[in-house]
């Protein structure tokens, strides 16, 4: 049985892989080594380091007091990090359920899911740092078996509390938008109300003011358990405590992958009573209305776009110090939106699309309301960057540049994912929030699109001076010739439609 759940979900992982996909993955591992290596010293010496005194030498500023703050401050971010990275998806639940009808027990088959999450590679990262992190505190077997039972009871205590905030999350959306919202708004304003420059410039002075505050995070109790941890009933009692957990932790996992390969794909017929929402679908036309009916009552299309305002927005006012940066920052607004509009523009309403094609239908129409909705909603999503332009640019010049710059950065975007919504289609089903971690956002995809964004920005968001007119004349031509082939491009959209996608509505009816 273990073998045949391996072979499939190999063929699966396989299939899925694309050239973009390998390309992103080494460049990824090559980026994570290169910075590796340019901190490797100075983290080994400030976390592991015990010789404090020997090490002065080096860096004067490493008191014994910077060095309990840079240890604090890590385990902390690193935890965040992890709540935020690690993976609660469960491999292709429909295509591992069909294991069932193959005389595999569902109580095997969901071990051999859990299995696969804790192992995933990201997840995998996070729980051999903390292994390797701890074991160098660590001096007795005890000290051990207690950081092996945390690094679980972590692992497990992170994906119970992802899966209930997803689920709540996807229920009442407006509110959670709405609380991040101030939350948000409400870290802004305090981030700019203090001053940042004595805490990067003295070390001291950030250990001085910050260490204190630490204590009540999350990360100081892998620090205590690793390093202080040392008495014998402490140890057995903490022992016993988080035995405890990871069973009743461990539990909770397999009943909500067990429920999940149990449960049939949820049905999202249900209308809202949203007039505003009914005349904008109308607005669209009736293939486009249906389609962004369809995305937009997919609970992870409005998770990606909520992400969009809760990071980037952020990041341009705490980063955007020069014009390159600033307009980077905003044309991932408009980017995100035609990702999550456009990449998997006919996974997301399979029958849908089959009735409509045996209606009386052109599918050129199909095909461009479609298309046309999704850049409709993303211009109207997006259109914040008209706001927040003129806020962070005084110069006019400048100010018109950086606009025909994201116009051209969108333009180029767009004719790749012309392509992508047709060769990354995937029918996208909803059976919980722990069967699909990404649905919409392919990695190879997440890849391009900064790539895009990055290397294009450098010939659109840097100012001169003396130049800028022409400039902007420039980037008005380009703007004009690749509406125009973008224009024609959509037009010529119902062939690859014909004879790629079709096919695939049908098999995967």
């Amino acid at each position: 049985m273990l073998k045949l759940f391996s072979t499939l979900n190999l063929k699966l992982w396989w299939r899925s892989l694309q050239g973009v996909e390998v390309a992103a993955i080494l460049f990824y591992s090559a980026f994570i080594i290169i910075a590796t290596g340019q901190f490797f010293g100075v983290i080994l010496v400030l976390l592991f380091t015990s010789d404090i005194e020997h090490f002065q030498s080096l860096y004067p500023w490493l008191t014994e007091e910077v060095h309990l703050f840079g240890n604090l401050l890590f385990v902390n971010i690193f935890w965040f990090t992890q709540v935020f990275f690690t993976k609660i998806s469960r491999l292709r639940i429909n295509e591992n359920r069909k294991l069932l009808s193959f005389g595999m027990p569902v109580k095997k088959l969901t071990n051999y899911l859990n299995l696969a999450g804790f192992l995933h590679p990201l997840n995998l990262i996070f729980q051999v740092f903390w292994l390797i992190y701890l074991g160098f505190m660590a001096q007795t077997a005890i000290q051990y078996l207690i950081v092996l039972l945390l690094i679980l009871v972590n692992y497990g205590l992170i994906t119970s509390i992802k899966w209930r905030f997803r689920m709540f999350a996807a229920d009442r959306f407006k509110y959670v938008s709405g609380i991040t919202l101030i939350l948000v708004i409400f870290a802004l304003l305090l981030a700019s109300s203090v001053d940042h420059q004595p805490y990067l410039s003295s070390p001291q002075v950030a250990a001085q003011a910050l260490t204190d505050w630490l204590y009540f995070l999350p990360g100081y109790i892998f620090y205590y358990i690793g390093s202080s941890l040392t008495g014998t009933v402490e140890q057995a009692i903490v022992t016993g405590f988080l035995l405890l957990l990871a069973v009743l932790l461990n539990r909770d996992i397999h009943l909500k992958t067990k429920t999940s390969l149990l449960s049939p794909p949820k049905s999202t017929s249900e209308v809202e009573n949203n007039r505003g929402l009914s005349r904008f679908m109308k607005l669209l036309g009736k293939e486009g209305g249906k389609y962004f009916y369809s995305v937009w009552n997919h609970r992870y299309s409005k998770i990606q776009l909520l992400i969009t305002y809760i990071f980037v927005v952020p990041y341009v006012v705490l980063l955007g110090n020069t014009t390159y940066i600033i307009g980077v920052l905003l044309t991932l607004i408009p980017i995100i939106y035609l990702m999550v509009m456009l990449t998997n523009m006919f996974g997301f309403e399979n029958r849908e699309l089959l009735l409509s094609l045996q209606m009386p239908v052109k599918k050129k129409t199909i095909v461009t309301q479609r298309i046309m909705a999704a850049i409709l909603v993303s211009l109207a999503g997006s259109s914040i960057v008209f706001i927040l332009v003129p806020i962070f640019i005084e110069s006019v010049p400048t100010m018109i540049q950086v606009h025909l710059g994201i116009l051209t950065i969108c333009l180029v975007f767009l004719h790749y994912i012309m392509t992508s919504c047709i060769e990354n289609y995937k029918k996208i089903e909803e059976v919980s929030v722990m069967s699909v971690s990404n649905p919409v956002l392919p990695i190879s995809m997440s890849f391009t699109a900064m790539f895009i964004v990055m290397i294009l920005g450098l010939f659109t968001f840097f100012v001169f001076e003396e130049y800028v007119w022409f400039h902007i004349v420039a980037l008005f031509a380009i703007d004009l010739i690749l509406g125009i082939t973008l224009i024609r491009k959509i037009n010529s959209m119902p062939e690859p439609f014909q004879t790629k996608v079709i096919p695939k509505l049908w098999n995967e009816l």
